[in-house]
């Protein structure tokens, strides 16, 4: 329908499609401008027992019954329903009429003569688009004006409340038909759904928090949108029918009809409710909108089956994203789920959740299992990655009370957290680091922390590494290593000697040649081409004499050329 706002329409095709029963029809009839031709058309329409026709009907409808030119159409075809009683039709132009009259809220100032002071107010006006009414017979202008926008939406409604009067039931089951088809972007602002006169009469009638004027609803004084508590027109037509008002919940495509059927159900329906199933709740607890998951998660603890869910079940639950529904289906959790039904992967992966109270629940449950084996210890270090941080800092401070006193723990576990994107794991890690023998002595992790980019390692090797140069002893090879390092991040005057050092261990003790070379790599990349040549004529001589360096020197610094004439 989006190209016949932009193409006039052709009475040729319009004919064509009628006849054929094709759905491009109802586009045509919107393109077209030529009132008296469509007043033509409303008869035949209407009276058609085609689904075609039917279905066409319902969408030329739902374009909100506003086009210019169109006014006779939509007052002819109007009151065909209307004296058809066609419920179900008329509910479509109400939820139509209810989208025409526009306001739109502006910023006044008032005076109070008591006070003698003025304030800023906000209030209700017309938006100026359409005049306030036609004097006399007026069949050339395009919308309706002001007057009759008031008149059609007041006409609407009082058909429903006629049939509220005599059959309650009857206006209770056309009611909620025609409550589903309201969508969220028909009331998206406040102005809106004050203007929304038919849908707050059903729904808040007897309300005091809105002021019913004849031109239109405000908000009560004293009073706000936020206190509105149902109060529908005909309250009996609410009574008795559980299931039609549930199934408002899931079907209706607007949060404010949804809102009335939730908060219906809590006063009216409290024991029907506590009787629902599981499998009654699911689709709730799964639907995208927040308000019903809260409703259904607040259910649970009530639900019958809820103690026979499997746990792949409950996790599956626990997947919604809405922290409010969350905290109620913890509490549930909590009561109908013991922990040893959790493996300690399932439980870690519930406390990586960015929701705090999955992870603080997950959490809990992980530390309440035995930790032992490299697998567990693999398994805690995932927790390194969660996103809830009162969590996180928690099992930052579990997962290295576990690492120290673990006997599988390995310096790859430490070298992990130290890479954590987390600064609050990174510093635990750091302090284990530093207090545990396994690991501040280890090499490969010193070489590690001099690899990360982060601020915080790199302040805390640069703040240990002068102590453990002067500790080590000048023929090891954690000092080669930790010199190197050292002079590579401080950009000092070492780095000459650093790669001597390097060059000559290499040249002394060929079978240390496959972590040096791999290391002198690393520092060559960061010094002048002086300095680089010195290192490199060295380690070239000792290649030359000792032809099993080759091969480690090919792989760790494969941008070496040194045996180009061999390879040929």
């Amino acid at each position: 329908m989006a190209n016949a706002r932009t193409r006039a329409g052709s009475n040729l095709l319009l004919d064509e499609y009628w006849e054929a029963g094709d759905d491009r029809f109802v586009d045509e009839v919107l393109s077209l401008t030529a009132g008296k031709k469509l007043k033509a058309l409303a008869d035949r329409w209407f009276k058609d027992g085609r689904p075609f026709a039917r279905r066409t009907l319902v969408a030329y409808i739902a374009d909100g019954c506003d086009r210019p030119h169109h006014r006779p159409l939509v007052k002819a075809l109007f009151k065909l329903a209307e004296k058809a009683r066609d419920d179900e039709l008329v509910g479509h132009f109400m939820v139509a009429f209810d989208r025409l009259v526009e306001r739109k809220l502006v910023e006044k100032s008032r005076y109070d003569w008591s006070s003698r002071q003025s304030s800023k107010v906000r209030v209700l006006v017309g938006t100026g688009k359409h005049p306030t009414r036609y004097w006399g017979r007026n069949d050339t202008s395009p919308h309706f004006s002001k007057a009759t926008r008031n008149y059609l939406r007041r006409r609407v409604l009082r058909y429903f409340r006629d049939i509220g009067r005599k059959d309650p039931v009857r206006y209770g089951k056309a009611i909620r038909k025609a409550l589903v088809l309201y969508r969220d972007d028909h009331l998206d602002k406040p102005e809106r759904l004050l203007d929304a006169w038919s849908l707050l009469h059903v729904l808040y009638h007897g309300s005091p928090a809105i002021d019913r004027q004849a031109d239109g609803i405000r908000v009560a004084k004293d009073h706000s949108l936020a206190e509105l508590e149902p109060a529908p027109l005909w309250p009996e037509a609410w009574t008795g029918c559980f299931e039609e008002v549930l199934a408002l919940v899931t079907t209706a495509k607007s949060r404010t009809v949804r809102a009335f059927a939730v908060a219906w159900l809590k006063a009216n329906y409290t024991r029907e409710l506590g009787t629902l199933t599981m499998a009654r709740l699911r689709p709730l607890i799964a639907s995208p909108n927040e308000e019903v998951q809260i409703f259904a998660a607040d259910l649970l603890r009530t639900a019958e089956g809820i103690s026979s869910l499997t746990v792949a079940e409950w996790l599956e639950l626990l997947q919604i994203d809405n922290p409010t529904a969350l905290g109620f289906l913890c509490e549930a959790i909590k009561k109908h789920v013991t922990p040893a039904r959790l493996t300690l992967e399932q439980c870690v992966d519930l406390a990586c959740s960015p929701i705090a109270p999955v992870a603080e629940l997950g959490l809990d449950w992980a530390m309440s299992k035995k930790t032992a084996g490299i697998k567990s210890i693999e398994a805690i270090l995932k927790l390194a990655t969660a996103r809830a941080p009162r969590a996180r800092e928690a099992a930052a401070k579990w997962v290295v009370s576990t690492l120290s006193t673990a006997k599988e723990a390995r310096m790859t576990h430490v070298r992990d957290l130290v890479d954590a994107r987390y600064e609050d794991v990174r510093r635990e890690a750091l302090q284990l680091f530093e207090r545990d023998v396994r690991f501040k002595d280890d090499p490969a992790l010193w070489s590690a922390l001099a690899e990360s980019p982060y601020d915080d390692v790199r302040a805390f090797l640069l703040a240990h590494l002068v102590q453990r140069e002067k500790a080590l002893g000048p023929a090891t090879l954690e000092r080669i290593w930790a010199t190197t390092i050292l002079a590579v991040h401080r950009g000092s005057k070492q780095k000459r000697t650093a790669l001597g050092q390097i060059a000559s261990r290499i040249v002394e003790h060929p079978n240390e040649a496959e972590p040096l070379v791999g290391l002198l790599g690393y520092a060559l990349r960061s010094v002048r081409p002086p300095e680089r040549r010195a290192a490199l004529a060295a380690v070239s001589r000792a290649a030359f004499q000792a032809p099993a360096l080759r091969s480690a020197i090919g792989r760790k610094l494969p941008e070496l050329s040194l045996f180009q004439e061999e390879r040929a």
